[in-house]
């Protein structure tokens, strides 16, 4: 029965880092190497050993067990297969399956060997060693069995006809294409259409509306493995300060949310440029692209606000200004000395003119 459970994840991580701590029986033991990883020619023998160290401060006796692994969805959580042990990878596996008795702070070393037939098919086989305290009964797939065990990750490659294929399957962002802010969570899903383990890296460039590179974000860079025939998920992250939670009413959450946009601010139109390399001297290259928007609302209805009240405040103060000068030129024109007096005699003399002009005409007509 092939183990589906979110303990694997569990597991698989356990392994890679070649210590688990769990509370179980087995949680005192430590391997090296977490993996192993070689090219085996068909026929031929491969041998190597497996530290084990008791960290216990008691004695411990511990037992072996293996089983075949496949791709489990698209997290790169391998599926373990108990029930298949004497096929592929696993079938070629020769290792004691104790018990091994280890005095505590003691460390031995557990001889492994690898004898793949001569026609054994070209590209990747894979499979894992289990070591645990108990001794593997028919609930080693279920939960409890595989909880209480870590182990090494063996992935052979097989030398003949290999085939290194694989491309990005899809390039994404996890949200929307209008964002209000970073962080940008990045999506590739890569497909291996070949018939070995690929691990692929590579690069995102970001880039502004202008053209101007703003970032870089690396992809892989724990060079996680993409086993043949599968996708695999790999995810990127863009930004700049850790996001505050927004919590309490709404008026708090749309302050809590301003502060996280300016932390994380960004604006307008993106490109990102996705660059990736696999396979034996970066063999396999793709790329692909992709645009997303960042409007940042809360900070442009805030600052929208501001403006607006600092435009009102100036068209107020112009407005006073130049009514002040309209008011201070009368009161300079009034207050010149000898004005009035001039008007009055311009119009006197404008009155005397006109009667005069009209005697004139008056003693015409008589005539």
């Amino acid at each position: 029965m092939i183990f589906k459970n979110k303990l694997a994840a569990i597991l698989f991580f356990s392994i890679i880092a070649g210590l688990v701590v769990i509370p179980h029986a087995s949680h005192a033991l430590t391997l090296i190497p977490p993996s192993l990883e070689f090219q085996a020619t068909p026929g031929q023998t491969y041998q190597t050993t497996v530290k084990v160290f008791n960290e216990e401060e008691k004695d411990i006796q511990v037992y072996t067990e293996v089983a075949n692994f496949g791709p489990q969805g698209e997290s790169g959580v391998p599926a373990f297969d108990f029930t298949q042990q004497s096929t592929d990878l696993s079938a070629w596996i020769t290792v004691d399956k104790g018990p091994f008795a280890i005095k505590p702070g003691e460390r031995i070393e557990i001889p492994i060997k690898v004898n793949p037939p001569k026609n054994a098919e070209p590209g990747g086989h894979y499979s894992a060693i289990f070591f645990s305290q108990n001794a593997p009964t028919d609930s080693a797939g279920t939960q409890v069995g595989i909880a209480s065990k870590i182990g090494v990750l063996l992935l052979v490659k097989i030398s003949g006809d290999v085939k290194e294929e694989g491309s990005i399957k899809e390039f994404s962002v996890s949200a929307t294409k209008m964002l209000t802010r970073l962080p940008v969570d990045f999506n590739v899903r890569f497909e291996n259409t070949g018939n070995v383990h690929l691990r692929p890296t590579g690069a995102i460039t970001i880039s502004n509306m202008f053209g101007h590179v703003v970032d870089t974000v690396q992809i892989n860079q724990q060079k996680g493995a993409t086993l043949p025939k599968s996708i695999r998920k790999y995810d990127a992250l863009w930004e700049r300060a850790q996001v505050k939670a927004t919590t309490g009413n709404g008026w708090s959450k749309f302050w809590s949310e301003y502060r996280n946009e300016r932390l994380n601010f960004g604006i307008g139109k993106y490109k990102a440029a996705l660059s990736m390399v696999a396979g034996t001297n970066d063999g396999i290259r793709d790329t692909k692209t992709l645009s997303f928007w960042i409007v940042p609302w809360h900070v442009l209805l805030i600052y929208g606000v501001a403006l607006v009240i600092i435009l009102l405040a100036l068209w107020h103060l112009i407005k006073q200004y130049n009514k002040w000068l309209i008011n201070k030129a009368l009161k300079s024109r009034a207050s010149v000395p000898g004005d009035s007096d001039k008007q009055k005699e311009k119009a006197v003399v404008k009155n005397e003119s006109g009667k005069s002009a009209g005697d004139k005409n008056q003693r015409d007509k008589g005539k």
